[in-house]
Formats: C-alpha cells, sequence, structure tokens
C-alpha cells in the first residue's frame, strides 16, 4: 500500500515539471529594436530564441500577450511550450528613453531658428509638463515636421517625429514663441541708503512685453546707486527707486568753499537738505546765517561759484 501511494506522489510530481528541453515562459520582458523575438518571450528557446515574432511595442508603450496567442506562437516555430493555466501571459515593454520638456523647447527654438530669426527668444509649451518617448537605441536628435509659426502672435504647431529607428512616433505639440530680455536684478535685499555693488546684482530673464519703459535694463543705471526705499531680491528695479548716494543730509556741517585762480575762501556752513554728490544744495552761514546755493563734492565739502559781479571786476 504505502509503495503505491509513492508511486501515485511520483506520477503527480512528473505531471508538474516542464519535460526535458522544454521552454519557460518569461512573464515580463523589455526589448530594444523593432521587433520581439522568440527568445524575449521564452528562455530555453535554443536555436530558435532569434526568430521575429511580433513587432515591438512603440517607444513608452508595452504589449501583452496571452496564453492562447504564445501556445500558437509557440508551436509554430516548434517550441515545447503549453499554458499551465488561463493565467499564463507575457508583457513586453520596449526600452525607451525620455525626452523632457526643457529639451524639447529646445529642440523647437532651433528648428525655428532654422526658418526666421530669433533673437533672446524662448519657447512656452501649451503642455509645460509635455514628454516624448524615443526608443533607447536611437541617436539622432528628435525631428520637428510640420512647423507652422505664425510672424505677428508667435504662436506654432509642429509635431514631434522619432529618430533614426524607423518607428512611427509622432507627438502634436503647439505653443508660443516669445521675446525676452535680459534685466539686472539684485540677488538679495537692500536697505535704503545703502550703495549697490556690482556684486549685490544677477540676471533676470523676463518676457519683453513685461518690461517697463522706467525698469533699469543696464547693471550700470544699478551700480553706485542707492535705494530710496527697500528692494527687494529678484525683482526688476525702476529707475525712480534708486538715487545717487546721498552724501550730505540735512543738519550736516560743511566746509563752504569758494575758489578761483587767485583765491580761495572757506567757512563754515550747515547744510539744509540732503545732496548727493554734484547735487545743489542750499547751505547756511553758520555765522552770518545767509542761505546760498552750493554743489556738494564730497561728504563734508561744497562749492560756491563767485558771484556775478566780483567774477566780473577779477576778470
Amino acid at each position: 500500500m504505502i509503495r503505491f501511494v509513492v508511486l501515485l506522489g511520483l506520477i503527480a510530481l512528473a505531471g508538474m515539471v516542464s519535460p526535458a528541453g522544454a521552454a519557460t515562459l518569461r512573464p515580463s520582458a523589455t526589448v530594444t529594436g523593432s521587433v520581439i523575438r522568440l527568445g524575449d518571450l521564452f528562455s530555453d528557446a535554443g536555436a530558435r530564441a532569434d526568430d521575429a515574432v511580433a513587432p515591438s511595442p512603440p517607444p513608452g508603450s508595452r504589449t501583452i500577450f496571452d496564453g492562447a496567442w504564445l501556445a500558437n506562437a509557440a508551436r509554430e516555430h516548434g517550441l515545447d511550450w503549453q499554458p499551465g493555466s488561463r493565467f499564463d501571459q507575457a508583457t513586453v515593454e520596449r526600452a525607451t528613453r525620455i525626452i523632457d520638456a526643457d529639451a524639447i523647447r529646445a529642440r523647437l527654438l532651433a528648428a525655428i531658428s532654422e526658418r526666421q530669426p530669433v533673437e533672446n527668444g524662448d519657447i512656452q509649451l501649451d503642455n509645460p509638463g509635455l514628454q516624448f518617448a524615443v526608443a533607447a537605441e536611437a541617436s539622432a536628435p528628435v525631428a520637428v515636421e510640420n512647423l507652422a509659426i505664425d510672424a505677428r502672435s508667435g504662436r506654432f504647431s509642429a509635431v514631434l517625429a522619432g529618430d533614426d529607428t524607423g518607428d512611427a512616433a509622432r507627438q502634436p505639440v503647439s505653443g508660443r514663441l516669445i521675446q525676452m530680455a535680459s534685466l539686472p536684478v539684485l540677488r538679495h535685499a537692500i536697505a535704503p541708503g545703502v550703495v549697490i555693488a556690482s556684486g549685490d546684482i544677477e540676471e533676470l530673464r523676463l518676457r519683453a512685453e513685461r518690461v517697463g519703459p522706467d525698469m533699469a535694463i543696464d547693471s550700470r543705471e544699478l551700480v553706485g546707486k542707492a535705494p530710496r526705499r527697500a528692494l527687494r531680491a529678484h525683482e526688476p528695479v525702476r529707475l525712480g527707486d534708486v538715487q545717487t548716494p546721498i552724501l550730505v543730509h540735512k543738519g550736516d556741517l560743511v566746509s563752504i568753499v569758494l575758489e578761483t585762480a587767485a583765491l580761495r575762501l572757506t567757512a563754515q556752513g550747515k547744510a539744509l537738505e540732503d545732496a548727493a554728490q554734484g547735487a545743489s544744495i542750499r547751505v547756511a552761514n553758520t555765522k552770518s546765517n545767509r542761505v546760498i546755493d552750493a554743489t556738494v563734492v564730497s561728504a563734508n565739502s561744497v562749492t560756491v561759484a563767485m558771484p556775478a559781479r566780483l567774477a566780473a571786476r577779477e576778470e
């Protein structure tokens, strides 16, 4: 009785094991190239492993083969395999390289530049998160086909095409060519009165249509100037928000200098207002209290012109 039970067990076990030389299904595979081969679907396919059995899925997609199709393919190519259940299947993916939106914008800009002059331009995609799948083995750049662009609005449409793999992958794309401007902006916030240095400035690319006539467009318009109010970082600077630094402040004591080729006179004065270098300022003589107009030459010195009647006499 025991020998009979053991014999039944061995028979059952033999039924679960593939016969010698039988192929084994690969439940999943990733392929390159334009065709799926028998060896992609079955291990131990032997001399028939390189037989082409189906076209590869397009880049970025997959194909699922059910048990019936797999059994038929195995039989046609002389392979010993049968599905163990109705759930047997194989999923084949195409090895893929993803072209992201930044690369797509660069390729479109290059294609448009071949057709018309593009100076300081950029591409705005209608789908900012656009991606395009190409075969992993492809080496040539993505092609831009059927490009159409409106010269006035900058609106364009095109088709992205797969490269040198011969695949028919296509992706419609649309957007707008926009003109950009480079503006000097502050790297960090700067308080009023602090002199702006070249190291405080960086470049910001902005749509040209958003650049106002009162915005600084050259770093030389900011270097050496001081904010009238606190300025924030990374924002366009309006020319009215900066000024030549104040050298003399209201209430400061300054030397009043009158100088000609023949003489030099000095007196002490008191500034009645703030003024920058080279600016005109009202100053009160501290002895006579006479208010005169002067020009700021430094933080503690102003100059006055020779009165017209004295200048005429000196001549």
